[in-house]
């Protein structure tokens, strides 16, 4: 294996994604690239009709906030970066549905290995949204290292 994709999003959990994701890639000295996809940045600007005087936001500059979209993820993924520490991660800003766009942009740069985090969700939201993990699972040729976010609940005892 030579090159292995970490898809990290903006949930806290990611950094268990990273940092384990970034500890197998080391392992097998693979070349690692990581990977924050924007699902419709033009979604989060898009201009509406006006609804009850709501004209969307940022209506008149769409296209500065996809860009504005963009420019964070890439602070984001530069974050990841050096919180790493290791300056040959190479990084990559994706758009798109999340599960197609990460498998396109792997089968298109030869990657080896997938790893990526399994969000918790109900399953009233998988139903109706999906999970990416299990998107992927369902569509990938290419091997996957899911791991789990599920978060631990702390119980308090009665004395």
């Amino acid at each position: 294996m030579k090159k292995v994709l970490i898809a990290i999003d903006y949930n806290p959990s990611s950094q268990i994604v990273a940092e384990t994701g970034h500890s197998v890639a080391k392992a097998i000295n693979a070349e690692i690239v990581l990977v924050h996809v924007i699902s419709d940045a033009t979604y989060y600007s898009m201009p509406y009709s006006p609804i009850m005087g709501y004209e969307g936001l940022l209506a008149d500059n769409s296209i500065l906030m996809a860009d504005e979209l963009r420019k964070e993820a890439g602070k984001f993924l530069a974050a990841t970066t050096k919180h790493l520490n290791d300056e040959n991660i190479v990084t990559r800003v994706l758009e798109g549905e999340v599960a197609g766009s990460i498998l396109e942009y792997a089968k298109d740069n030869n990657v080896d290995l997938l790893i990526l985090g399994s969000h918790s969700h109900s399953g009233l939201y998988k139903l109706f949204v999906g999970g990416v993990a299990e998107k992927l699972l369902q569509h990938s040729k290419i091997p996957l290292l899911i791991i789990p976010n599920k978060e631990e609940k702390v119980v308090a005892k009665e004395s």
